[in-house]
């Protein structure tokens, strides 16, 4: 996905355009039968697939707005964009469904149950082209017991055995973990960030890190990436998102330092270069690494109230900023994003104009509020995103992927009643709670 495209025209000298660029001057203008003959590897990822996919077939024509035509088609949708193989790095997914990263709450003292493996399983059975999980330990300090530990080289097997039941289910399933540190989330009296300033409505004390404490953070996640890699994962997410550690480094509302690591976009992006520069060397460049981020700090639908965060401008200057590293993709999100409901077609994929405002040469997804297949697909052939992340839809229906496939359906049967957040650490385990069992 990180090519460059370049035209020669009879007359002219070969010149090289922004990929982004290129793919949504070329979907305007001939439709999306062009995009899936072009030589870039892939033009679609995103985080949040939950719209219905379009035609099934191949040859989509183009429209009097000189748009693909995406209207709904009954039938197999194998031939739809949602549907086609696409790459993030070195790794190729079979489509462009990913199930986004959602703490399962299925571990006992860190270690995965069987409960653990049957969500990764039956996702895989369902049709997902990946399974992003939910953050990783990477310091035992920065742990809760449901979560899952991956402090130290005793935890590989296990994810090894992990890896392999999802490849004994779908071999074309790949599972990437997603790695940080909570900072102020989970971390009880260690409460830790980039100064002493909390989120709204967080009144717990934190205290800022020095930078002997963001060098021991950075080796122990680049360490977690590391034991991943060699348990046969397909690669890693960084959560830079939803107020965690290193979002609240990204956010100039949280990060006020005035040393190497606050004060102007570059500076608070540091602690990302240093963390992925590490990692490169334990796994080396041809291993899938990528970001997730907040697009608006305040959130979606149900915005927090702050001033100073990251906005629009700000999300654009961040992005840039990550892409000129050894990042394979940036997985765009919001602060609280789960917390956000989609009652009607206008709350749905609430942060894709923040997601099509990005012009960067590696792939975006998109993550949050994505309901219907359909209308995925007419965003996925404009070459804007390029794959979708979903996780509550799933959690109500892991198959969901394979219900849009075989056209059986273009939306999903979750509500947003938030109830399988809301209830994951009360009854142990993240579950739909709509449906009577």
């Amino acid at each position: 996905m990180k090519c460059r495209q370049s035209r020669q025209i009879k007359g002219y000298e070969t010149f090289s355009i922004n990929r982004r660029t290129f793919l949504k001057g070329a979907a305007s203008v001939a439709g999306v039968s062009l995009l899936t003959t072009l030589g870039c590897e892939s033009t679609s990822e995103g985080d949040d697939l939950t719209s219905d996919s379009g035609s099934g077939d191949d040859s989509a024509g183009g429209t009097d707005s000189g748009q693909a035509d995406t209207s709904v088609h009954s039938g197999d949708r194998s031939g739809a964009t949602l549907f086609l193989p696409a790459t993030i790095g070195t790794v190729e997914l079979k489509n462009r469904i990913l199930r986004s990263a959602t703490e399962e709450a299925y571990c006992k003292k860190g270690v995965p149950t069987s409960e653990y493996t049957k969500v990764f399983t039956d996702l895989a059975a369902g049709g997902a082209g990946a399974i992003i999980s939910g953050i990783a330990v990477s310091a035992l300090e920065d742990s809760m017991p449901f979560m899952l530990y991956a402090y130290d080289d005793e935890f590989i097997e296990r994810f090894a055995e992990i890896r392999q039941a999802v490849r004994d289910v779908d071999p074309d399933c790949k599972v990437f973990a997603q790695v940080g540190h909570t900072g102020h989330r989970y971390s009880g009296d260690k409460r830790i960030g980039p100064t002493d300033k909390s989120w709204p409505g967080d009144f717990k004390p934190m205290r800022a890190m020095d930078v002997e404490e963001i060098a021991y953070v950075v080796e122990q996640v680049a360490q977690t990436i590391r034991r991943f890699k060699d348990a046969g994962w397909d690669g890693v997410e960084i959560h830079g998102g939803h107020g965690y550690l290193i979002s609240s480094f990204l956010s100039p509302y949280t990060n006020t330092r005035t040393d190497e690591y606050g004060g102007s976009v570059q500076a608070r992006v540091q602690i990302v270069k240093d963390l992925v520069d590490r990692s490169r060397e334990l796994v080396g460049d041809d291993y899938p690494i990528f970001i997730k981020f907040n697009s608006d700090d305040r959130g979606g639908t149900e915005p927090l109230d702050l001033e100073g965060g990251i906005d629009q401008k700000i999300f654009i200057e961040t992005a840039n900023e990550l892409a000129k590293m050894k990042i394979d993709a940036i997985d765009v999100s919001g602060n609280d994003c789960s917390q956000f409901g989609v009652n009607d077609p206008e709350e749905q994929s609430y942060f894709k104009d923040a997601a099509i405002a990005l012009e960067v040469d590696i792939p975006v997804i998109l993550t949050g509020g994505n309901r219907d297949a359909d209308d995925l697909t007419a965003l996925l052939d404009t070459g804007e995103v390029d794959f979708i992340g979903i996780s509550r839809p799933l959690i109500r229906e892991p198959d969901l992927a394979n219900k849009w496939l075989s056209g059986q359906t273009s939306g999903t049967a979750c509500i947003s009643c938030n109830q399988c957040t809301d209830l994951m650490n009360l009854i142990g385990g993240m579950r739909c709670h709509a449906v009577k069992s």
